[in-house]
């Protein structure tokens, strides 16, 4: 395992660790590794592995949308996305953001019904 990611463990937080790949996944999708062991596409999975257990909704979204930013931008797209597709991805994204933001203000709305 990578010593960023050893690091990140240690730490003992979990919501750092979807940021941390997040991050490392796009500066190994700019160097080069994009696919295979050590690169963007497993720290991708990695992060979505955490986030989905969590349940992290808004780093599923941000996982969704570096997906589609980094893979996305290939111009072999259709061969070389190794999920279904960015559209996909990208309604993901926005279906998780707006689910996450109407729960929010629904909580903030029931919360100041129930105060007296």
């Amino acid at each position: 395992m990578p010593r960023s990611a050893i690091g990140l463990r240690r730490a003992g937080v979990q919501h750092h660790l979807p940021r941390g790949l997040l991050t490392r996944a796009w500066l190994r999708c700019v160097t080069g590794a994009r696919t295979g062991p050590e690169s963007a596409q497993s720290d991708l999975e990695e992060a979505w592995e955490i986030a989905e257990r969590g349940p992290m909704r808004l780093f599923m979204a941000d996982i969704h949308l570096h997906r589609a930013r980094l893979f996305g931008l290939s111009k072999d797209r259709p061969a070389s996305y190794p999920w279904t597709s960015p559209q996909t991805d990208l309604a993901e994204a926005r279906r998780l953001i707006e689910k996450q933001e109407l729960e929010d203000a629904e909580s903030v709305a029931r919360a100041a019904r129930d105060t007296p």
